[in-house]
């Protein structure tokens, strides 16, 4: 493995390096190919791994990099490595890996790195707090290192800090955010342009704007679908409020099936970490389609509003909530709220 000096900031462009490419749909391997650097391009077959849905071949790559010399390269790894193992059903594994993550941003500060270095700290910290529905206090505010981070990563950042604006009901700001990311970008970033997506359609679901949120929806899955990255919407699919069944299940009903059980596993150690009392009454009892509805009876959605968003009646949409109740031992919507994340 590379031993170069930790904190030069060149080292950024190891850090999650196939993120940081613009490529072609369907390009993914051959960018990934295309890396000279033996560790970027490891780390890189370890992020296609990842978004593909095949955690259990990244995380291989991923441990092997986990007390790297290098940083960024240690960073990449504890991400991987972090939210592979949620999918994997070790939540150990996973919280052995946000500490890793946790430590590299001391090192940095203790050593005082330069700003690029301390940028790919915060920001790495950022993505695992937010997205694990943590709170970011401590943190240096993410807004201040954007600039110091390549495209692809700031694209990614934004994401990130959409993604919290989002998880405080803030759904226009978050909306806005996402959007000014496409008016700015240098070129086709397609990993961290579907997670922009993926916020962009969770916030316009939340305003109401169905139509709006199916088309998003659409683009995002057929940029997705060339390179089989599936899993910016398994880690979304809870707030996405139901389009995935609206939109995939019936045109695409083999993907859906492949997407439900990734969203299974992934809920199941998302849970186990972040409300694992919870766990089995969540993920082990509710279907996919049972959980999206549950999401939406939570926020208050009429049966008559639900119905809408899934194509279902408003009959149907009674009886899933009747079975809902039973499965989790509660009598009412307002009881649902504990049981569904943000």
């Amino acid at each position: 493995m590379n031993s170069s000096d930790n904190f030069q900031d060149s080292a950024l462009s190891r850090l999650m390096p196939l993120m940081n490419s613009s490529f072609t749909p369907g390009q993914a391997q051959a960018t990934v190919d295309n890396f000279q650097d033996p560790d970027q391009r490891q780390i890189a077959q370890a992020e296609l791994y990842y978004f593909s849905g095949r955690a259990e071949e990244c995380r291989n790559i991923a441990e092997l990099y986990l007390q790297d010399k290098d940083l960024c390269l240690r960073l990449s790894a504890a991400l991987l490595y972090s939210f592979s193992n949620l999918t994997l059903g070790n939540p150990s594994a996973s919280r052995m890996g946000f500490r890793n993550i946790q430590e590299c941003f001391l090192l940095a500060k203790d050593s005082s790195a330069p700003k690029g270095i301390m940028a790919s700290c915060v920001f790495a910290n950022y993505l695992a707090m937010v997205l694990m529905h943590l709170p970011t206090d401590g943190l240096p505010p993410l807004q201040d290192f954007l600039s110091s981070l390549p495209s692809g990563l700031r694209a990614y950042a934004v994401y990130v800090l959409a993604h919290n604006a989002y998880l405080h009901k803030e759904y226009k700001r978050a909306l806005g955010l996402c959007q000014s990311v496409f008016l700015m970008l240098d070129g086709c970033y397609p990993v961290a342009m579907e997670y922009l997506y993926c916020v962009i359609i969770m916030c316009l679901i939340n305003l109401k704007q169905q139509d709006e949120a199916r088309e998003a929806l659409i683009k995002a899955w057929n940029m997705a679908k060339p390179d089989g990255f599936l899993e910016p919407f398994i880690e979304h699919h809870g707030l996405m409020l139901g389009q995935i069944e609206a939109c995939i299940k019936p045109a695409e009903p083999e993907s859906y099936r492949q997407l439900s059980q990734a969203v299974i596993a992934f809920s199941r150690g998302w849970m186990a970490i972040h409300n694992p009392q919870l766990q089995s009454s969540v993920t082990d009892k509710l279907t996919p389609m049972e959980y999206s509805i549950a999401m939406l009876a939570s926020k208050g959605w009429t049966n008559q509003e639900i119905a809408k968003q899934l194509s279902l009646s408003p009959n149907t949409i009674k009886h899933y909530l009747s079975r809902i109740f039973h499965l989790l031992d509660i009598e009412k919507r307002e009881e649902l709220k504990p049981f569904v994340n943000k």
